[in-house]
């Protein structure tokens, strides 16, 4: 009876030395997937804001490029 009473509580104390293991491998699994979603979030948010920013100066160039037309296509006045 005490040889299944140590096989017993020997297997009872791997099992809560693995529940530890398992426990901070998910907490630093957490900790990284914390970490890559904030890092996904700047990049996305970078992204956003340089693709509104190459909108912007495409629109200031086709303003520019509207102008130079009008002033190309109306005739000289001369006095």
């Amino acid at each position: 009876m005490a040889v299944m009473k140590d096989i017993i509580q020997k297997q009872i104390l791997e099992w809560k030395e693995e529940l530890a293991k398992q426990i901070q491998t998910k907490n630093q699994a957490e900790k990284v997937l914390t970490e890559a979603s904030k890092t996904i979030l700047l990049i996305e948010g970078g992204i956003q804001a340089t693709e509104m920013l190459l909108k912007k100066i495409e629109q200031e160039y086709q303003q520019e490029d509207t102008k130079e037309l009008k002033q190309q296509s109306e005739p000289i006045q001369s006095n």
